[in-house]
């Protein structure tokens, strides 16, 4: 019998630029929602054997608004090189043939057609894909186990391969938190390590290692979450450079977050 591990994906959908994920406007159908993200893969052939992921509702409140199918694609380097951009998230593909020497393998994770993704979750969107097919849909799950043999040694670390993935929007939808600043923040005299914000009970939107962003702002706010509460986030570095406003909306840079389960 095979052994089976886990590697998680937290992909960054904002990459220092609001203005293609600003909360309000929507991430298009058929737009990139993340560009390639590098994770570690222990070295040698492997299977990818299920996905899961977990999106965040619109304004932490799930319903039909927040839900989109989306589609994945596995990328590996090739002769040390990386696979090229896919263009700008929240927008439109723009690489053309160079990418597909990259390419290993593809997933889809549907929303409301396969019987493993939840609908009764309260504020979060949650997605199950797997080789055992649990879907009343005959085209999801139909493309895994995703055999796959990275380029040998690019890993970060010894003993490790490197894989890349990205991901599209099928339908249209906001990635908008609800959680507003409560009183404004000067940060170069405030240095402060946490934010008290409102509106919406922050831990629906936010969890631990998040980055956040103000809404108008294309620098994060220094360092990640350390602690949530519903009126609190508190950050692993003071902030020394971002300056909030009273009711500004706090987004997440990764409000999608994917578990691939593989078997070796």
């Amino acid at each position: 019998m095979g052994k089976y591990f886990n590697v998680d994906v937290i992909p960054d959908c904002i990459a220092g630029d609001v203005s293609d994920n600003n909360g309000t406007d929507d991430v298009g159908a058929g737009d990139i929602i993340f560009n390639w993200t590098a994770v570690d893969v222990p070295k040698g052939g492997s299977a990818i054997v299920s996905i899961s992921a977990v999106a965040n509702a619109e304004d932490g409140a799930y319903g039909s608004g927040s839900l989109t199918d989306y589609e994945l694609m596995f990328a590996k380097s090739v002769n040390g090189v990386a696979p090229p951009s896919l263009g700008d998230i929240n927008g439109v593909q723009t690489t053309g043939g160079s990418m597909r020497n990259h390419i290993i393998g593809s997933a889809r994770l549907e929303s409301t057609a396969a019987n493993a993704t939840l609908s009764k979750t309260t504020f979060h969107v949650v997605y199950t894909n797997s080789a055992h097919g649990t879907t009343n849909s005959a085209s999801v799950g139909s493309n895994m186990p995703i055999v796959m043999d990275l380029e040998p040694d690019s890993g970060t670390n010894v003993g490790f391969d490197k894989l890349y993935v990205a991901g599209f929007q099928v339908g249209a939808r906001n990635y908008g938190t609800g959680v507003l600043a409560d009183g404004a923040v000067d940060a170069s005299s405030a240095q402060s390590t946490t934010i008290t914000v409102k509106t919406v009970d922050a831990t629906k939107i936010f969890s631990v290692g998040d980055q956040v962003y103000v809404m108008d702002l294309d620098t994060p706010i220094p360092g990640t979450l350390t602690a949530v509460t519903a009126t609190t986030l508190t950050f692993s570095e003071a902030n020394t450079t971002v300056d909030i406003t009273d009711g500004d909306e706090l987004l997440n840079a990764n409000p999608i977050r994917i578990k691939l389960g593989f078997e070796k």
